[in-house]
């Protein structure tokens, strides 16, 4: 009896994450298939291992969906991603995996503003 309140507890925080990060907005999930790269084959995972880096500040919950070189989204998915978000005049760039200037993206990608891309797991 004394392992079944233990797994109990164990499994009680476990439980009330599922709650809160549960979402009814199923429109909402994005699926890569019809993002706007579906070329896409996956998502990246958290590249601010330990600390956010000189061009990002600490932000909990600071979403999926960064400005990037290539896209800006006009609305996110309710999912809270990273705990980082690229400095004012700051964007992410999925090649390097970090913010940089947004004067130093390259000259020939024009940014599109889209309804969603999410760039992060």
């Amino acid at each position: 009896m004394v392992w079944f309140k233990s797994l109990c507890l164990l499994l009680l925080p476990a439980l009330l994450m599922i709650s809160v990060t549960s979402t009814d907005d199923e429109d909402h999930i994005l699926d890569h298939d019809v993002d706007p790269d579906p070329g896409r084959m996956k998502y990246i995972w958290n590249p601010f291992l330990g600390f956010c880096g000189e061009n990002a500040s600490m932000m909990r919950c600071a979403g999926v969906c960064p400005e990037t070189c290539a896209f800006k989204s006009l609305k996110c998915p309710k999912f809270c991603g990273v705990n980082c978000v690229c400095k004012p005049n700051y964007v992410y760039d999925e090649k390097l995996q970090l913010c940089i200037l947004k004067s130093d993206c390259p000259q020939d990608v024009k940014q599109q503003v889209v309804e969603s891309h999410r760039v992060f797991q």
